[in-house]
């Protein structure tokens, strides 16, 4: 069963090692990431969130959820929101995805199906769906926790082997991420 509005989450708390820099202070449109994907995700969402490490700065205005458990990657972001709020739907998106815009975050949410795990895009080119950039229902969190207690920590493993709706996204580009300093050039 659906929920109403889902909360929004900024996943920041990668430690940016390909990059070099901390990617969620990289700035795209003339602020950090972080910032940007916040406001966009304010847009659409009752509460936004950003997903941090332990020791990372994030002021709070940008109400930050650290990482509980010692998961590495963005599974651990995912189940820490979900723990905090459980009953609560939760859109995230990836502070590497700089193409991330309005036109996406509406069509993921007007193909919502809350009977799913999650609705995301399907990487086409790739042929996986994006976990990144996906509506989490609420349903999603006591599976996804069997899962990471089984030994898995891939979002996107978990996707492939549950059910989901997946849509092709408006354009391949907002699935483009950012995890080298070479990456960038593509702005230009």
């Amino acid at each position: 069963m659906e929920s109403s509005e889902p909360f929004g989450l900024v996943l920041a708390g990668g430690l940016s090692t390909r990059m070099g820099t901390d990617k969620s202070l990289l700035d795209y449109r003339g602020k950090p990431q972080r910032e940007y994907l916040f406001e966009l995700l304010s847009g659409f969402c009752t509460r936004v969130f950003t997903s941090c490490r332990k020791g990372q700065d994030v002021p709070p205005a940008l109400n930050p959820i650290v990482d509980s458990f010692a998961y590495p990657g963005p599974i651990n972001g995912i189940l820490s929101a979900f723990q905090v709020y459980p009953r609560n739907a939760w859109l995230i998106v990836a502070v590497d995805m700089p193409f991330v815009d309005d036109e996406a975050l509406k069509s993921l949410l007007s193909h919502r199906d809350g009977s799913k795990l999650a609705t995301c895009f399907l990487n086409a080119r790739e042929n996986f769906p994006e976990p990144l950039l996906t509506l989490w229902e609420p349903a999603a969190y006591q599976p996804l926790n069997r899962f990471v207690e089984s030994g898995n920590i891939s979002p996107r493993v978990f996707l492939e082997t549950h059910d989901i709706n997946t849509l092709l996204p408006p354009t391949e580009k907002i699935l483009l991420n950012f995890n080298y300093p070479k990456d960038k050039e593509s702005l230009s």
